[in-house]
């Protein structure tokens, strides 16, 4: 197989085999001299990618902050996101059960409420507090009000609450009150839907707790019986808020476990790399930003050569270890917040660069190369020189634009890799795409300037 390099001659296969101890790194053994800047330490989930909801799976369990035991900010966010999309159906339930109920309740006045103020009565149920809840639940099913959804609800809550207070106050004064148990229910709600955050339901409950008393007195309720009322008020208030702050804590405590679920699901437990399950899910959305942007990717599968020799000869947990050592090699190669390194299956691993040089990719598989031979680590079983561990790499070098695929792209890696395991082992083959926007160059033959142990193809 032969593929055209950008701007450069490619190589035949005579030249792929690595030399002995060749390595173009610094002295530290971790950048590459054609990098130009220090390589970033992996992630602690040893991916270099876009950040996503979910992605964490720490099970250490994260510190909490404050009366209402926060996580730290970043994690607060990512819980906010968590909770926003809970909450879409939560309201809507809510909201719902609630306006059924309010209907029941005017239907009733009807019948029930006496003749001179029934029709103010019915028109203050419906306008202050079925009408902002339908308005919400009808904003719910807009996604460009999603993101203030809390708050909208907060305030439609807030509002239904007024109405409450303002039904009592308003018969009281006309000679011909409601009871005020309707604002008790209004709190109830409030804490007791799971429809607002934590905070914004303390905000809707502290304020009617405190505008109820006040609207009773102007209203010419006698203070005996406005001292008990205001006694079962705050007492249903603070209640509601230990309800509510208990199922904030549960949600927190799902949202956690729920997160290193995910994790879990996206880790390879042997390694601590990304397995091919998050790779797969990933790779999907640095190719569309490569894609956009016009930026290179360098997509290389790497191969633990004669890896079942080794675990025959010296066991799986010998394996195991060997896996883990590489693993730890590749993180560190990674460069920027782009940059992927996973384990493709087996003793196979999968790494990405993102907008770097041709020069700089095969300077790192040199690296790379040298790395895995600075482990030291005997393999009898090896037919490379030396009886040392070793890998073989295909790189597929390419910037992505419409009419490519990530399945071309890895395709045309592992047929690189193949090439390279087929011509011996402990090896790169390079294959190249075309620049965006341009056809791919034809294949051609010739000597060039590579980097010690890297060869086109």
């Amino acid at each position: 197989m032969a593929a055209g390099r950008i701007g450069r001659p490619v190589h035949t296969m005579r030249d792929v085999q690595v030399r002995q101890g060749a390595a173009a790194t610094d002295v530290a053994g971790l950048r590459p001299k054609s990098s130009g800047a220090p390589l970033e330490r992996p992630s602690r989930d040893g991916f270099h990618c876009i950040p996503l909801p979910g992605d964490g799976d720490n099970i250490d369990q994260p510190r909490r902050h404050g009366l209402l035991r926060r996580f730290e900010p970043k994690l607060e966010a990512e819980y906010r996101q968590f909770l926003e999309a809970a909450l879409v159906v939560r309201i809507r339930w809510a909201l719902g059960g609630a306006v059924g109920v309010l209907i029941v309740y005017a239907l009733l006045d009807l019948f029930v409420a006496p003749k001179p103020i029934m029709a103010e009565v019915v028109t203050l149920r419906l306008v202050m507090m079925v009408l902002p809840l339908v308005v919400l639940l009808a904003a719910s099913y807009r996604e460009r009000w999603r993101a203030s959804l809390d708050t909208m609800t907060g305030l439609a809550c807030l509002c239904v609450a007024m109405g409450a207070v303002t039904l009592i106050a308003r018969t009281r004064k006309l000679g011909m009150p409601l009871d005020y148990e309707g604002v008790l229910l209004v709190l109830m709600y409030l804490y007791g839907c799971g429809a607002m955050r934590l905070h914004t339901a303390i905000a809707c409950g502290t304020t009617t707790t405190v505008v109820y008393p006040l609207a009773e007195l102007w209203a010419g309720l006698p203070h005996e019986q406005l001292a008990m009322r205001t006694l079962f008020i705050v007492t249903t208030n603070v209640i509601g808020i230990i309800a509510a702050w208990v199922l904030d804590q549960e949600g927190r405590g799902n949202f956690l476990m729920t997160r290193q679920l995910r994790g879990m699901a996206h880790r390879d437990y042997l390694t601590g790399l990304p397995n091919r399950r998050a790779f797969a899910e990933r790779i999907d959305a640095v190719w569309e930003q490569a894609r956009e942007q016009q930026r290179p990717l360098g997509i290389a599968l790497m191969d633990v050569d004669w890896f079942k020799a080794y675990n025959d000869r010296y066991g799986h947990p010998a394996g195991d270890r060997v896996l883990r050592a590489v693993g730890r090699v590749l993180a560190r190669h990674a460069r920027g917040p782009l940059d992927m390194v996973a384990r493709h299956g087996g003793e196979e691993f999968v790494c990405v660069w993102y907008d770097a040089s041709l020069e700089e990719v095969e300077a790192t598989l040199a690296a790379i190369h040298a790395d895995i031979a600075g482990l030291g680590i005997r393999h009898e079983g090896s037919h490379v020189p030396g009886a040392r561990l070793t890998i073989s790499i295909g790189l597929h070098y390419l910037q992505p634009m419409p009419g490519r695929t990530v399945t071309e792209a890895l395709l045309r890696a592992d047929q690189a890799l193949y090439e390279a395991k087929a011509g011996g082992r402990h090896a790169t083959v390079v294959t190249t795409g075309g620049n965006v926007g341009q056809d791919e160059p034809a294949p051609r033959k010739g000597n060039g300037d590579l980097p010690e142990g890297v060869a086109g193809a």
